[in-house]
């Protein structure tokens, strides 16, 4: 009779369709294992079409990627010449090749950060589930549990892992882990800024639940690189359906999680810094006055800043505005929510010989706001405004 585990282990293999690899099984050195995201993703039915390929090999790992990706036309990154770990990119697939730390697979498993990333499937003539940690229990119970504290001190990123395997997988927890990364948040300024913006994206893009935010303030994580006040608390729209609501949900994370300097700080680009800046400003603005009581040039400069970003004001915003404001936005003929001049530079510059610079810009914003308010109808009508405004300001052109 064959065993269950047996059976499951035969189940993860053929679920992860290594006949779609763009490496053969017989490629890989004898004694060769796939662990990491892969199996415990796999272990959950979480497939995707390409998943990242983890294997531990008994060999040197730089010297083997390197000659495999001769033979499969890949692409060779050294990723840590100490540790022996290469990656290899092909045809949107990612393998990473790491020599095995320790005598075995088992000490190799021991080192690694959760019990559930410490799940291996050996790939040999019958694929077989190896768990020295009780990294499957973990899974059937929805919880993540550091192997060690010494294991996390190795890589302080860890620390911020566990929080963002919580977010992506609604899982728990285990009260030791929580106190672990608690008691050495501040191990975090030891880890490269790059690496730390990476897993914050993922936090940022992660589903979170009603209990990832109370965890977070309780383990203060980010706390280095966030100096605002704004709480995940201020979010009025959490039962989010639409797609739009969906994808503004992204900043509107990233600014409850890191502050302006955090943001600069940890390597974002100018682009995001700028587009978490203006949010920023605009909730705060709403938070304080009122979004009713905002004037008609602050309203108009509001949709200027974010006419790409409305979708993560709105989750912010009360109720009563959500449907009649995401309803607008979705309509690219709606002159308020975004904004556009009728008459473009090079016609304003030939009709009133208006020359480049500040004045003109001046005369454009100008008639984008009249247009937005629904003053004009027509270019006619336009013109004429452009006509009365430049007469205004024509000791000043």
């Amino acid at each position: 009779m064959i065993s269950k585990d047996t059976l499951l282990s035969n189940h993860l293999f053929g679920d992860l369709k290594p006949k779609d690899w763009p490496i053969s099984i017989d490629d890989l050195p004898p004694g060769s294992a796939l662990v990491g995201g892969s199996v415990r993703d796999g272990l959950l039915n979480k497939f995707s079409q390409k998943p990242d390929l983890d294997f531990v090999i008994p060999i040197n790992a730089i010297k083997f990627s390197e000659n495999l990706s001769k033979k499969i036309s890949a692409t060779f990154i050294k990723l840590d010449e100490n540790r022996d770990i290469a990656r290899l990119v092909i045809d949107g697939w990612t393998l990473d090749f790491a020599r095995q730390v320790g005598k075995n697979l088992t000490e190799d498993l021991l080192r690694r950060d959760f019990r559930i990333n410490a799940i291996a499937l050996r790939l040999q003539e019958k694929p077989e589930i190896f768990d020295p940690t009780g990294g499957m229990d973990d899974l059937k119970s929805k919880k993540i549990v550091a192997i060690s504290e010494k294991n996390l001190l190795d890589d302080p990123l860890r620390i911020l892992r566990g929080f963002r395997l919580m977010c992506e997988l609604d899982f728990k927890l285990e009260k030791r882990t929580k106190s672990f990364l608690k008691n050495n948040v501040d191990k975090l300024s030891n880890v490269a800024p790059e690496r730390i913006k990476t897993e914050i994206l993922k936090i940022a893009h992660s589903k979170w639940n009603s209990s990832v935010w109370q965890t977070y303030l309780e383990l203060q994580l980010l706390k280095k690189w966030n100096d605002d006040t704004l709480s995940y608390f201020d979010l009025q729209r959490k039962d989010i359906t639409s797609k739009e609501l969906l994808l503004g949900c992204f900043l509107a994370k990233l600014i409850c999680l890191l502050g302006d300097e955090g943001l600069s700080n940890l390597k974002f680009s100018k682009n995001e810094i700028k587009r978490c800046k203006n949010l920023r400003f605009w909730v705060h603005k709403i938070k304080n006055l009122g979004l009713d009581e905002l004037s008609e040039d602050e309203r108009f400069q509001l949709h200027i800043d974010l006419e790409e970003d409305l979708p993560s004001l709105i989750l912010f915003l009360n109720e009563k505005y959500k449907d009649v404001w995401l309803e607008r936005w979705k309509d690219p003929s709606d002159p308020l929510f975004h904004p556009s001049s009728p008459l473009d530079g090079h016609k304003l510059q030939k009709v009133f010989r208006i020359p480049p610079g500040p004045s003109l810009g001046e005369l454009i914003r100008h008639l984008s706001k009249e247009k937005a308010y629904r003053r004009f109808f027509t270019d006619e009508d336009a013109l004429d405004v452009a006509r009365k405004w430049t007469l205004e300001n024509a000791p000043f052109l």
